[in-house]
């Protein structure tokens, strides 16, 4: 699992200062940009290969509600992986300083070629550390 810590801010809670459902999908793409940027992906690297990773298919379930200024953690689990149908599902898991599971997403990926707009098999410099990820556990 890839990890990181993070603080409800001001801007990711409701009236009731709850966080909320688009901010559990903003710390969920964060964490993947993350862990493509700690690999040496960077966005500008990307552009560069003219690939990016597409998402469908976010699921959201709600165990606890975290609320703000509440420290927590985001864990990145990559649960399946099939280049031959160019798919990956991942979990995004939300716990609170507790360590108590929180929310958690399920999310569809896919590596896209923004030359020709279809989805493709990632280039292997990229499905490395996926692989790596998937038979090890671990990253980092």
């Amino acid at each position: 699992m890839f990890q990181r810590n993070y603080t409800v801010k001001g801007e990711d809670v409701n009236d009731f200062m709850v966080m909320q459902n688009a901010a559990y999908l903003n710390y969920s793409t964060k964490i993947l940009e993350t862990f493509l940027f700690v690999n040496g992906f960077t966005k500008s690297k990307l552009n560069n290969l003219q690939v990016g990773l597409q998402k469908k298919n976010d699921q959201i379930l709600q165990h606890k509600r975290l609320i703000f200024t509440e420290a927590f953690s985001v864990d990145l689990e990559f649960k399946s992986i099939a280049f031959s149908n160019q798919k990956m599902n991942v979990s995004i898991h939300f716990y609170n300083d507790k360590k108590e599971l929180c929310t958690t997403i399920t999310r569809e990926l896919f590596w896209f070629d923004y030359t020709n707009w279809v989805s493709i098999t990632p280039p292997k410099a990229i499905a490395k550390y996926f692989v790596e990820v998937k038979n090890y556990g671990k990253v980092g």
